[in-house]
């Protein structure tokens, strides 16, 4: 059986399935716990522009929640663990059996007692000594062969052992990771879980991704937790070690299949969206929602925008994050939000978060065409001043630059006491 969806449709499944909605009069720690369960990841990034990155996913969908609530779930509770998911990402627990296929552990532990792996084994002594360490706290970190992803000896062995399951990220100082053992990071109950056969637990991961989409394209499902991606397909040594040649390149996809044989049990259902020029996927069971309430900033860090492709098939925003274009060149600007009104993305704000004279900064805003600025700015006005009280700044200034600037500073200048 095929399901066949408007473009609409396809847009409110999506919507809903990524938890917007109406949203809790008092946002709690149990919503953030139900949120993760939903979403299964809220990716982390260094950029702190804004606020860091994992934080904006839970307010956009709750609104103001505590802040610490997060930090609490991963670093106190220790119910949510950091690792590879869509990319590095805070993953609920349970997922911690499915990714373990990832982990290559038992390799890396035969790697450490071979004569090769002496180094290596020497830095996983230390951290079991004196953890958790960040890596500049090592007794032979290595020097840097760069600036920016350079890292030194000790820095790359940590990673190993990171990847591959023997560490675990036990906190964070600032944005530097802080490594340890995993028996002292990750739940006795999670580490001696069933872990399913490899493939059977990409099959769940995809599953995962196809709940939380709503419906996708076989990029869409698979790449929401980056199954059968560059990671997955590297050889199990650490890439020191890595043998040039057949050998040391990267395995064959197997994710075709996975997905084919996830429609033949039953467990996935094809789908078809109007407009869309790919096949697409649904979970079983899945209900279109007639509607939605949703009104939210976006990070561009958000799993509702991970795929950019996919932003331009539901939403019809072409969106390039432009961290990295040189400022003359940026045409939307440095760290631009999504503002998702309803169903759809209906503008898009530059932001950033003036700490030290307390101003949530719109450096720029912009209407996506056939939208209604007349609709959009006050909902954008009354969301921009949510997140001015959440994040604890003191005003909003708006700058000249967007077809939608003058409108929502107007908007502003109205609404001030």
């Amino acid at each position: 059986m095929s399901i066949t969806l408007s473009l609409a449709e396809a847009r409110r499944l999506a919507v809903v399935s990524q938890g917007f909605g109406p949203k809790p009069a008092k946002p709690s720690i149990g919503h953030v716990r139900k949120l993760a369960a939903r979403l299964h990841a809220f990716q982390i990034d260094s950029v702190n522009v804004l606020v860091r990155a994992h934080y904006v996913p839970a307010f956009a969908r709750l609104g103001s929640y505590p802040r610490d609530a997060l930090d609490s779930l991963v670093h106190v509770k220790r119910e949510l663990f950091e690792y590879w998911g869509h990319a590095a990402c805070l993953l609920p627990m349970s997922l911690y059996p499915l990714v373990r296929y990832r982990m290559h552990t038992e390799q890396a532990q035969e790697y450490l007692r071979s004569r090769r792996g002496a180094k290596t084994a020497k830095v996983y002594a230390e951290v079991a000594e004196r953890g958790p360490l960040a890596a500049a706290e090592l007794s032979n970190p290595g020097k840097r062969s760069g600036n920016w992803w350079g890292w030194g000896e000790g820095k790359e062995r940590l990673e190993y052992l990171y990847d591959s399951g023997l560490l675990a990220i036990a906190g964070r100082r600032g944005f530097e990771r802080l490594y340890d053992i995993a028996e002292r990071v990750i739940p006795k109950a999670a580490l001696d879980a069933p872990v399913p056969a490899r493939e059977e637990a990409m099959k769940q991961l995809i599953c995962l991704g196809a709940k939380a989409h709503g419906v996708g394209t076989f990029g869409d499902i698979t790449g929401y937790l980056e199954i059968d991606g560059w990671r997955d397909r590297l050889p199990t040594v650490p890439w020191w070690e890595r043998p040039k040649g057949p050998d040391g390149r990267r395995a064959k996809p197997i994710a075709k299949r996975l997905v084919s044989e996830l429609v033949e049990e039953g467990r996935l259902l094809p789908a078809r969206v109007d407009g869309w020029e790919e096949p697409a996927y649904v979970p079983p069971r899945v209900r279109v929602p007639r509607a939605v309430h949703a009104r939210a900033l976006v990070t561009p860090f958000d799993s509702l925008v991970w795929e950019r492709s996919r932003m331009e098939r539901l939403f019809g925003m072409k969106y390039t994050i432009e961290l990295y274009t040189p400022a003359p060149k940026r045409v939307y600007g440095y760290y631009v939000f999504p503002f998702l009104l309803g169903d759809t993305l209906v503008a898009r704000c530059d932001l950033k978060a003036d700490r030290q004279r307390k101003v949530l900064m719109v450096q720029s805003a912009f209407l996506q065409p056939a939208q209604d600025a007349r609709l959009v700015v006050p909902e954008l006005a009354a969301e921009l001043r949510h997140m001015q009280a959440w994040l604890g700044l003191d005003r909003i200034e708006v700058a000249e630059r967007g077809d939608l600037a003058a409108k929502l500073r107007r908007s502003m200048k109205d609404a001030a006491p």
